[in-house]
């Protein structure tokens, strides 16, 4: 009975080391189930930040995005091999645009002719990194239409003074101060500086007294408001096939003709039709007689870019984009159609007949606009 009473002893006691055991490997096996659990959210928190800073790089349908965001120097196949920490430290890096133990940067790239958004996204936790995601890489594509300067009416970055009565149809901005009058019948849109200063883009490099320290000022002067493309004539200039020549006649130039005149320019009129005509001078340009086109609904091909001023002789019909590092001056009345932007003033000497026309054709005006994802993996 004491031997039986004994082995009962050894039983239980066997049997409660086996629980004891079994308990110990359960307790273990939920302990990795948890950290494997743990591991898997950070995981999915930390790639599912990285797609949060794409959507926050690109912003509202990538309407504040421009082709001037893109960084170059940097491969896709070299950040596909970044740490976080590689990624954080890279100088043109967004700020954390996560909250709270997540975050999360993105970075515009550009690659020969590409573009892309590529983001990253961790855990982070007392300054220990718990998981960081793969990049996130999305491609961006911008499609070509008319620099929005040229399709909006009469700009000036100084200002705008017209002397007689003028009808107007379109949009009317200086960032200085604007004199007009206009006839019943106008459907113009009026502003100067005291309504907000408008970025001005210039053909040239930007003049020596125009004192850009200023720009840092609370209230700074209207040419701080100036973009300059130092690298407009050079890229005519270069263009294959382009005219070299400081006289030109419309009525003679083919469609998709360059001329290009190192100095002063003048242009004698004609009918310009649906041609795309692009004429450049380094200095100043005069457009003798009318360029003529088919009215108001009519396309605008003619282009024409002076580093320094252009000069409307006549009362003539004129269709075309004029854009003047200096100051655009009308002498006489004429009837305008298209979009004249001048660094300086816009001027006119008796009234002026000015219609915006949007529908410009000509490729050189062209900029990259209206972005849009085209992949996102």
């Amino acid at each position: 009975m004491k031997r039986q009473r004994g082995a009962a002893l050894v039983v239980v006691l066997s049997m409660l080391a086996m629980s004891l055991m079994l308990g110990l490997s359960g307790m273990q096996s939920s302990q990795i189930d948890e950290r494997l659990a743990g591991n898997y959210k950070a995981a999915t928190e930390a790639q599912m930040a990285a797609e949060r800073a794409v959507s926050s790089a690109w912003g509202s349908s990538g309407t504040t995005l421009t082709i001037n965001d893109f960084n170059v120097g940097i491969s896709r196949d070299d950040l596909a091999t970044y740490s976080w920490s590689q990624f954080t430290a890279l100088e043109a890096v967004s700020h954390n645009v996560c909250s709270g133990s997540v975050e999360c940067r993105f970075y515009y790239l550009r690659e020969g002719s590409e573009l892309f958004i590529v983001a990253m996204g961790a855990v982070v936790s007392n300054g220990q990194t718990l998981a960081t995601s793969l990049p996130v890489v999305a491609e961006v594509e911008f499609q070509a239409g008319p620099n929005p300067a040229f399709t909006n009416g009469l700009l000036s970055a100084d200002y705008i003074s017209v002397t007689g009565q003028s009808t107007v149809i379109g949009s009317v901005h200086s960032n200085g101060t604007v004199d007009i009058s206009l006839r019943d019948g106008s459907e113009a849109n009026v502003t100067d500086g005291s309504h907000g200063m408008v970025e001005v883009p210039l053909p040239g490099s930007r003049p020596a007294d125009e004192n850009m320290s200023a720009c840092e000022e609370s209230s700074p002067p209207a040419y701080c408001y100036k973009r300059y493309d130092p690298s407009i004539f050079i890229q005519y200039q270069q263009r294959p096939g382009s005219i070299n020549s400081c006289n030109v006649s419309i009525e003679e130039l083919a469609d998709g003709t360059t001329v290009y005149c190192n100095g002063d320019l003048a242009v004698q009129g004609g009918a310009i039709g649906s041609r795309k005509v692009t004429l450049v001078a380094t200095g100043s340009v005069t457009m003798n007689g009318a360029t003529s086109s088919g009215g108001a609904e009519s396309e605008i091909g003619l282009f024409v870019i002076a580093g320094q001023d252009i000069l409307f002789n006549g009362s003539t019909d004129n269709y075309g984009v004029f854009w003047a590092g200096g100051y655009v001056r009308q002498n006489g009345n004429s009837d305008l159609y298209g979009a004249i932007v001048a660094g300086t003033y816009i001027r006119s000497n008796g009234g002026i007949d000015f219609t915006s026309v949007s529908d410009v054709t000509n490729p050189d005006t062209f900029v990259p606009i209206d972005p849009r994802l085209v992949a996102w993996n």
